[in-house]
């Protein structure tokens, strides 16, 4: 049985809060595209509900994707219309694919959720054939109000451990320097938007974001009242939007001609 986290308790609301602004995606897809070697088959590790798969297909990209979650590839599945990645249930750590089969791998926002997220590297490594190329991300970590907010509800909550697995997308810097990966430069992909406290404190509560899934209901709903109460002293009124920027670190890797 898997340690990874699984979203499919998040699938029938996962496009609504997780949904890369279209911004970002006309600057992502091409930065992803121009890496990835071009006529070969590329594997997404975490494809979901195809957030990302989805532009790459339609950009040209051959996708394979594979989840731990049947109800998120069912609603990646719902959207067919035309060409559309070839999909399995599988674990990061265990790629039902034989050594060198695609030319580049995708794993976006997924390695935090893995426990062993070095077993899932190295089979991403394994099925990638050498010289290929690995992009991944990981969120940024935030800073001003909305991650003061939210840092002050997990302390209040019990400061549960979160992520399971990869913490800083440095940490894979480490592990591919190790097998002789080349790093190249990707520009930060970033958004501005706004909230309100209320609004981010009411996603807590209700348990979207998957750092709260350990959380019992009634440990959220007291863990934000506390929190609403110290943020109305620290920040003013709860209802008020506030700007906020979202974004997520990307790399990309070449991968050693020789193993």
């Amino acid at each position: 049985m898997t340690e990874s986290v699984s979203f499919g308790r998040a699938a029938d609301y996962y496009d609504r809060t997780r949904a890369v602004p279209d911004e970002v995606m006309a600057r992502l897809v091409p930065e992803l595209t121009t890496r990835l070697p071009a006529a070969e088959a590329c594997l997404e590790v975490g494809v979901g509900t195809g957030r990302i798969a989805i532009p790459l297909v339609e950009a040209g990209v051959r996708i394979v994707g594979v989840d731990i979650s049947a109800e998120m590839l069912g609603k990646l599945r719902a959207k067919r219309a035309g060409a559309w990645p070839q999909l399995a249930i599988a674990d990061a750590t265990r790629l039902p694919f034989r050594d060198a089969t695609f030319g580049s791998a995708i794993v976006s926002h997924v390695l935090h959720l893995v426990p062993a997220w070095r077993r899932a590297v190295a089979e991403m490594v394994r099925v990638v054939r050498p010289g290929g190329v690995l992009a991944a991300s990981r969120g940024g970590g935030g800073e001003g109000w909305h991650h003061a907010v939210r840092r002050h509800f997990f302390v209040e909550a019990g400061d549960p451990s979160w992520p399971p697995g990869m913490d800083d997308i440095k940490e894979l810097d480490i592990e591919m320097e190790k097998i002789g990966a080349q790093t190249i430069p990707f520009p930060e992909m970033l958004s501005e938007d706004s909230s309100s406290i209320d609004e981010l404190l009411e996603a807590c509560e209700a348990g979207i974001w998957a750092a709260c899934w350990s959380l019992d209901e009634a440990t959220r709903r007291r863990a934000a009242a506390a929190t609403r109460k110290w943020a109305a002293q620290e920040f003013g009124d709860p209802q008020a939007r506030r700007p906020t920027v979202n974004g997520s670190v990307w790399r990309t890797y070449r991968l050693a001609q020789q193993r």
